[in-house]
């Protein structure tokens, strides 16, 4: 399965996604429509999508974790391309779409165990070594420093031997990131609590592919693949028609040509494998 189909089958449903589970949406009404491009999170997706492929085949098995749902657009797609997974997923009970009735509705529909959960406060409800796969998936980059360590312990805990974690989040050393420091400014604004979710933050801390590879490593997991791209040029501007759209858009694709830049880019991607000897280091 090429990325290009990957593509092609999942954009129909990132889109039923936005409709029915957007800030905007209700149990009553889908949310209203929008000229908000869905271009970044067809390639986030895909690209995840490409990595199940190249280590687990085009017909994978199992159980398997999403570890924060958000809208679907991860999940729903991964159920899609790959409807022999058995899958389980947590979302925090302050995010307003998740205690809506046709939000969890469509996860039992795709026979999937849905859970509210506190992950800075609460161990993950499943036993040890219970999924094959689990995705994490720009969750990373909202919580505070002082809890990585136990919310990654505790996804290592409930992978079993061989089993695999994809993971995905801003990079640190991205070419805009360097940029606004070079210029004097803070990588981002000083996080706030979001307005619509109280106890939930915007990006609080970033991490480089080595801090990543470092820390999962002291948990038992190796790193198997790892890809750095940038797509979120559609995030940027105004306007489809705006100067600062336009120059991400060129920058991307420069870095689609030439690889030297990729350390530059603006996403990390990484899958790691569970030793088979893996013991998670204590608290």
């Amino acid at each position: 399965m090429t990325r290009a189909e990957i593509e092609k089958r999942i954009a129909p449903v990132i889109a039923s996604c936005r409709s029915r589970f957007a800030l905007t949406a209700s149990d009553e009404a889908d949310a209203p429509a929008t000229q908000e491009s869905l271009r970044p999170e067809i390639r986030r997706i895909s690209l995840i999508a490409s990595m199940v492929v190249s280590l687990c085949g085009n017909d994978p098995a199992g159980e398997a974790l999403e570890v924060g749902s958000g809208f679907g657009y991860l999940l729903f797609s991964l159920a899609a391309l790959f409807p022999q997974i058995r899958w389980s997923t947590i979302e925090h009970p302050a995010q307003p779409f998740a205690t809506r009735k046709k939000y969890q509705k469509a996860f039992r529909d795709c026979q999937c165990r849905f859970e509210l959960l506190d992950l800075l406060h609460s161990p993950l409800p499943f036993p040890d070594g219970h999924f094959s796969l689990v995705t994490f998936s720009e969750v990373l980059e909202h919580l505070p420093p002082d809890h990585v360590n136990f919310i990654l312990r505790e996804i290592a805990r409930t992978i079993h031997p061989g089993g695999i974690l994809i993971a995905s989040s801003p990079n640190q050393g991205s070419l805009e990131n360097r940029l606004r420091l070079f210029r004097g400014k803070s990588i981002f604004e000083f996080p706030d609590e979001l307005p619509y979710a109280k106890g939930l933050y915007g990006h609080i801390r970033l991490y480089t592919t080595a801090e990543m590879q470092c820390a999962m490593a002291k948990l038992g997991l190796t790193l198997g693949l790892r890809t750095l791209e940038s797509n979120n040029s559609s995030y940027r501007g105004t306007s489809r028609r705006s100067w600062k759209r336009w120059t991400y858009r060129l920058y991307e694709g420069l870095e689609q040509q030439f690889t030297i830049l990729r350390p530059l880019a603006d996403t990390w991607y990484m899958a790691f494998r569970k030793n088979s000897h893996a013991v998670a280091s204590p608290g």
